[in-house]
């Protein structure tokens, strides 16, 4: 399951104002929300904040990997944030993340949902994806460098 195949342009957003990780997570359901990747009619951004409370998901190196899985979802819909100041998320380092990944999957599929987080968690820990995650200003160029970076040689003998 590759990361860029997973990201549209719409479901990326860079460069927003927001003061924590709740106007973060709400910017990033709303892009889920304009790309039909979930249903109106899901508590989404609840679901989110209420998996914030049990355990952030601040990962570290300024990167957090927010989630939930939800009833009344098919498949997974994933969503990419950076907003233009860091937000303190609570994080295991204690420092702020300006790198963000919402990722809301099927309750009833549980393995699809750890199988992404695990394989963003195993790329962002690459400086080098992170630093181009920072260093991006179009959708287009987070998505190309998932493609590009996933497609390597070395990439795809690391998903076998």
């Amino acid at each position: 399951m590759e990361i860029w195949k997973q990201l549209q342009d719409g479901s990326v957003r860079l460069d927003f104002t927001a003061r924590d990780k709740t106007e973060v997570i709400g910017v990033l359901v709303e892009a889920l929300l304009e790309e039909g990747s979930v249903d109106p009619e899901l508590p989404v951004v609840e679901e989110v904040l209420r998996r914030e409370q049990v355990l952030s998901t601040g990962v570290g190196h300024g990167v957090a990997l927010p989630h939930a899985r939800m009833e009344g979802m098919t498949g997974t819909a994933l969503a990419f944030g950076r907003p233009s100041q860091p937000v303190d998320v609570g994080a295991v380092d204690g420092k702020p993340a300006d790198i963000f990944f919402l990722l809301i999957g099927d309750r009833k599929d549980p393995s699809s949902i750890v199988r992404t987080l695990g394989r963003l968690a195993r790329l962002c820990d690459d400086i080098r994806i992170r630093e181009g995650l920072r260093a991006a200003s179009v959708p287009s160029e987070v998505i190309d460098l998932f493609r590009v970076h996933e497609s390597a040689p070395e990439a795809r003998d690391a998903s076998s």
